[in-house]
Parts: structure tokens; C-alpha cells; sequence
């Protein structure tokens, strides 16, 4: 979700720079800067940026240009009600003090903001209706921008679940290959304890053979069971189908792969902890830092 859009345009006599930076983010942060005579339209502002976005940290600021050159403006304005407020508060100190000395003009243009130099304050409607196309032309850039970065993105996470799938093949034969080799491993730890055991009578050892086999039978089912992933293997093809439908589906899809990838993540953590080789723990571990990887792409997705 980065990106970035720019635009100019005149409000009043004075000319206006709108910039809109965008990175990364779960969920909408918007952050907007504006001259003081603009932020009577800073509600409508972020009310259309909400409108065209979901996620993202996105910045907005707007700043005072010339007309055609870097000189300052050389308007004054008024701030009539500000120095209003000023006269009455003074009235009272002068009350409160015993004071008599007389309050003049010049004193109260010196206080911050009631002379300033700029474009005279807006209503919000005429702000607004000023700002609007200058303020759309600028998320039109952003817009773009993201959206071009999505359609890269988008053929990586697809081209990233073909990859999870062959993963999935590869855990599945190797489970065939480990299963094949339980019977010899489960029979010599039994059989080493038996062993450790002397047992002259002829029909003893025969019982003894009988409930080795016996022993060995009951382990190896407990074994095959205990890590048995073919269920997960099936549930992590399942999550992989619907982030497919996901893209096909379109419009905003970043939450909703979100909580695919997280699905992925908590299967591909349980294959993990079944896994009984060393060859499946590597093709654990590499799904985790691919899935991981997703994650962090998924972030740029609206």
C-alpha cells in the first residue's frame, strides 16, 4: 500500500500544494496537515479519504504555495473574533488588577493570530467545494499508484500458493516415507527392553515373542495416529483454495487474506509439531518463512 499522489490548486487567491503519501499498514492511520483557513474542510478531507481507502498509513498535507513565484503572500487577515476575545479578557484583567490604563488598538494587533498574513478563513461549504477536486485529483495519483503495486503483488501470492501446494505434495510423500520406516524403529527400542530380560524357559520366550509383537502393534498404531497429518494437509489445501477465491472475488481483499494466511500459518505450526523427520521439519520451516512473507506482502493489498 505505498504510494504517493500530489496536486495544485488555486482556493481564493491564493494557491494550494496537496500531498498524500501512503505505507503500510493493517489498518487506516490517516494523519492530515493543512493551513489554518483550510481546517474548516478537514472532516470532508478525511471523510473522502475513508471513502476511497481501508488501509494504509496514509499522510495528507496541504501547503500554502505563491502564485507562480516562492514569494510569501502579502494579504493580511483578520481574525476579527479572535481579537474580540482578547479585548474582553483584557477588560476583565484590567478589572480584577484595579488597573486604569487604556487599552489601545495597536496592543491587541500585536497578540498571535489576530493579524496574519494569507488567504481570509473560508466557510466549510466554499472551503470545501474549492478543495474537493484538488484534494480527488491527488488520492487519483495514490490511487494508481497502490493499485498498480497490487496487481504485482497479486500474481507473487498466487504464484507463492502454486509454490505452498507443492509443499503440501512433498510433506505428504515424505509422511509415506517416514510411516514406512516406523515398524523397524518401534521394534528395536521394544525389542532392546525385552533383551535387557533373560529368559531360559522355552515357553516363556514364546510368550515373550507373543507380547513383543503385541507391544509393538499397539505402539506403532499409537505412532501412526499421534502423527498423522493428513487432515491438516487437507485443511491447508482448503485455505489455499479460498485465498484463491479471495482474488477472484476482488475488491477489498487485504483483511479477508489476512485471516486466510493466519488459517495457513496455524496448520503449517501443527505439521510441524508432527513432524517425526528431519527432511519435514525443513519443509516446515520453509513454509513458515514463505507464509510469513505472504504476511508482510498482504499488507500492501487494500
Amino acid at each position: 500500500m505505498t504510494g504517493f499522489g500530489a496536486a495544485e490548486g488555486s482556493i481564493g487567491s491564493q494557491k494550494y500544494r496537496i500531498e498524500v503519501k501512503s505505507v503500510n499498514h493493517r489498518f487506516l492511520d490517516l494523519k492530515i496537515r493543512m493551513p489554518r483557513e483550510l481546517q474548516v474542510a478537514e472532516v470532508p478531507v478525511r471523510n473522502l479519504v475513508q471513502a476511497r481507502f481501508s488501509r494504509g498509513a496514509i499522510d495528507l498535507k496541504i501547503d500554502r504555495v505563491s502564485e507562480g513565484t516562492n514569494a510569501p503572500t502579502t494579504e493580511l487577515v483578520l481574525n476579527a473574533e479572535l481579537a474580540m476575545n482578547y479585548l474582553e479578557k483584557l477588560r476583565e484583567l484590567r478589572s480584577v488588577l484595579g488597573l486604569s490604563d487604556e487599552l489601545k488598538t495597536k496592543d491587541i494587533a500585536n497578540y498571535p493570530d489576530v493579524l496574519t498574513r494569507g488567504t481570509p478563513e473560508l466557510g466549510a461549504d466554499e472551503a470545501w467545494k474549492k478543495l474537493e477536486p484538488v484534494v480527488s485529483r491527488a488520492l487519483d495519483e495514490l490511487f494508481e499508484m497502490r493499485r498498480h503495486e497490487g496487481e504485482s503483488l497479486t500474481v507473487n501470492l498466487l504464484e507463492a500458493a502454486s509454490e505452498l501446494e507443492g509443499a503440501i505434495s512433498s510433506l505428504r510423500e515424505k509422511r509415506k516415507g517416514v510411516v514406512s520406516r516406523y515398524p523397524d524403529r518401534i521394534r528395536e527400542k521394544i525389542k532392546a527392553v525385552f533383551d535387557s530380560y533373560a529368559f531360559n524357559d522355552s515357553s516363556a520366550s514364546a510368550n515373550v515373542q507373543t507380547i513383543l509383537e503385541t507391544r509393538i502393534a499397539q505402539e506403532l498404531a499409537l505412532l501412526v495416529d499421534r502423527t498423522d497429518i493428513e487432515e491438516e494437509l487437507v485443511r491447508f489445501q482448503g485455505h489455499l483454495d479460498h485465498l484463491r477465491k479471495v482474488f477472484r472475488e476482488g475488491g477489498q481483499v487485504g483483511r479477508k487474506l489476512d485471516f486466510v494466511l493466519q488459517e495457513l500459518n496455524r496448520e503449517m505450526n501443527t505439521l510441524g509439531n508432527k513432524a517425526q523427520d528431519y527432511g519435514m521439519s525443513e519443509e516446515v520451516v520453509a513454509g513458515k518463512v514463505r507464509l510469513e512473507q505472504l504476511r508482510e506482502q498482504v499488507m500492501n493489498l487494500e
